[in-house]
């Protein structure tokens, strides 16, 4: 099963997400925007992974998940990967609440480099909006004024991906909560 680790969006946040997804979307750019009831921020993409890794892998997500403390995020900020100049991923900056993801996200790395899983170099916290299927010229995008309101993260959610030709649905197998 094709699975990750990422924070859950209140729906409120996820409300005002899609309200600039919907805007944009308008404009018939060769994007595909991420569904309402798909917005979060993931935090390690484990890939395909057998069902009883995952019961093997629960016991040192959830020891990640005591050693941090329940905190604030606030979404704010456009941005793309790799860069504008030839971007293929368009998402949400993290404005308050970035540098306890990045600790989180390295904290997961290392104990689950231990079940195998290929330790990321980088993280950089951001809420994925949108993918670029061809090229596109996104700058009056990333000029456009977004911030959220701040939301509790008290739990890290352990999401299995199935692949549906209309994108992908994430179900929700396992939360852990943070201290």
């Amino acid at each position: 099963m094709r699975t990750f680790l990422a924070v859950e969006i209140p729906e409120s946040v996820r409300k005002v997400i899609h309200n600039l997804i919907q805007i944009e979307a308008k404009k018939e750019l060769p994007i595909k925007w991420v569904k309402f009831e798909n917005l979060h921020i993931t935090l390690k993409f484990l890939g395909e992974i057998e069902e009883n890794n995952k019961s093997k892998m629960a016991p040192a997500i959830a020891e990640v998940c005591q050693k941090h403390s329940f905190f604030s995020v606030q979404l704010a900020g456009l941005g793309c990967f790799p860069n504008p100049r030839n971007p293929r991923i368009v998402w949400v900056g993290v404005k308050q609440g970035g540098e306890e993801l990045c600790t989180i996200a390295a904290d997961l790395e290392k104990e689950l480099a231990r079940f195998g899983f290929k330790e990321e170099k980088r993280f950089h916290p951001h809420l994925t909006i949108g993918r670029i299927k061809k090229f596109c010229k996104v700058d009056d995008i990333l000029t456009k004024s977004f911030s959220s309101d701040a939301f509790r993260v008290n739990s890290i959610v352990f999401f299995k991906s199935t692949l549906k030709p209309d994108g992908p649905i994430y179900e929700k197998l396992d939360g852990y909560t943070l201290r």
